[in-house]
């Protein structure tokens, strides 16, 4: 009776050791697979809309629409020749111009930005792995010179620099989000949902000017 009992408690050990060995290898590769990750994840700004300034009747002086920015980790970019020179030629630029904003900007560099969306949409059909586009704002102003010197104007990160564009900078800007981005082993920008923070709308300001008695 002692020889099978000593076998079957050796099978149970056996079984034992090797489901904890797989178990501790499942670990470490899943360690080491979000290490792999971790190289290759940012946290990026998400806009917020910017709010409207309007004369009294209700008139837009100073308006934010959607554009598009192409962004690219550069050691996963990875572009064809002949998908290079297509990209540069829809972004009105040079093969080596994208090349060199990609060189000098370390482990993240914008390709363009704040572009219409048309052209986004061309610059992705050309399905390059690595490059990748996110929502921004750009700020119009359909009165023109004529309310310029009191609606002012905001400068490239979106903050007002003169005027009533930086006078109710608070009130208008609203507050950013922010999303974190991974890349997985397909070369796709993949969004971690759980550190995403939506951003807050800025606020419309109305004013007392009538833009037809100017």
């Amino acid at each position: 009776m002692r020889a099978p009992l000593l076998f079957g408690g050796l099978a149970v050990l056996f079984v034992t050791l090797l489901a904890r060995a797989l178990y501790l290898q499942g670990i470490d590769t899943k360690f080491l697979q979000e290490q792999g990750s971790a190289r290759y994840s940012r946290e990026l700004p998400v806009p917020a809309h910017r709010g409207r300034i309007v004369d009294r009747a209700g008139e837009a002086l100073a308006l934010s629409t959607p554009v598009k920015s192409l962004w690219a980790f550069p050691s996963r970019f990875e572009a064809s020749p002949s998908q290079l020179r297509e990209l540069a030629r829809i972004l009105e630029t040079t093969p080596q111009k994208v090349q060199a904003t990609l060189d000098a900007n370390g482990d993240f560099a914008f390709v363009a930005r704040q572009i219409p969306p048309e052209t986004a949409y061309r610059a992705m059909a050309l399905r390059i792995p690595g490059l990748h586009e996110q929502q921004e704002y750009r700020r119009f102003y359909p009165g023109g010179d004529v309310t310029a010197h009191i609606v002012g104007f905001t400068g490239d990160r979106d903050a007002g620099q003169e005027g009533i564009e930086l006078a109710q900078q608070t009130w208008l800007a609203g507050i950013p989000g922010s999303r974190r981005v991974l890349i997985n082993r397909r070369n796709e920008a993949v969004e971690d949902v759980a550190a995403i923070r939506a951003p807050q709308a800025g606020r419309d300001l109305a004013l007392s000017l009538d833009t037809r008695l100017q």
